[in-house]
């Protein structure tokens, strides 16, 4: 059994109407050359670590990101370019989700293991997350830019084992807002709220 503490979370499905704004203003300059799924997931993830008091991701920490379409759209607008000649590299690069991974490394200066998963539901990604988190912990994210959009992350770290105050947890109720704990079993995922 993993035991994490929240420390972090950006829930935004759909974002706010301003998002584009506010990313720019985190940035310090509006993003280039990325498509919306990726500045989505940069939103979110940004977002998170500022919530968790965070500027930097420790390099033993782990990168989970996941997304039940990916870069759809994006990939969409390639298949249309293809009817017709190759692809503009830029839009063929925005559909790579390995491109956001690479852009949240270089904004929170960190170096270490990330992956992507297609299509990983939260409890399956959460238990991916648990069987690899080290000492750093785990940011942990859900972006899609169907229906609205969605930019879903929660900031990880290794807590202590508590047996009191747990309930299991659906994937919409570990998104919770009052969750601040949260634990993996052989029964499925448990949250706990602080009282």
């Amino acid at each position: 059994m993993n035991t994490f503490t929240i420390t972090g979370r950006c829930i935004a499905a759909p974002p706010p109407t301003d998002w584009r704004e506010q990313l720019a203003l985190m940035l310090g300059a509006k993003p280039r050359r990325i498509g919306t799924w990726a500045e989505l997931g940069l939103y979110g993830a940004m977002r998170c670590m500022a919530d968790a008091g965070e500027t930097t991701l420790p390099q033993d920490a782990r990168l989970l990101l996941a997304s039940t379409r990916g870069t759809y759209v994006a990939t969409g607008l390639v298949l249309e370019q293809l009817r017709d000649d190759l692809p503009m590299p830029l839009a063929f690069l925005q559909t790579q989700p390995s491109q956001l991974l690479a852009l949240l490394a270089a904004q929170f200066g960190w170096c270490g293991h990330a992956n992507f998963v297609a299509g990983a539901e939260h409890e399956a990604l959460l238990r991916l997350a648990a069987a690899q988190a080290g000492e750093g912990g785990m940011l942990l994210g859900w972006v899609d830019e169907m229906d609205g959009g969605a930019t879903n992350w929660l900031r990880l770290q290794p807590g202590e084992t508590m047996e009191a105050g747990f309930i299991p947890a659906s994937s919409n109720e570990l998104l919770m807002r009052d969750a601040r704990h949260v634990r993996v079993t052989a029964m499925g995922v448990q949250v706990c709220c602080d009282a």
